[in-house]
């Protein structure tokens, strides 16, 4: 069986890989702020500071 080298993406599709990658990671940090039981409803800085977490180890901000 032979296997298929992309090589490196075109710039169109690291953007989508990055585009890709923000979603997924939004996705966790909303799956972790509504997993939690808040004192009050979490907003969605809550949700963005959480998943800049994710992907950098650290918040902005």
């Amino acid at each position: 069986m032979t296997s298929i080298d992309p090589g490196e993406l075109s710039e169109e599709g690291q953007m989508t890989e990055g585009a890709l990658r923000r979603l997924e990671l939004f996705g966790a940090a909303y799956t972790a702020v509504k997993a939690r039981e808040w004192g009050d409803t979490p907003d969605v800085t809550d949700v963005v500071r959480l998943a800049e977490f994710l992907a950098d180890g650290e918040p902005r901000g």
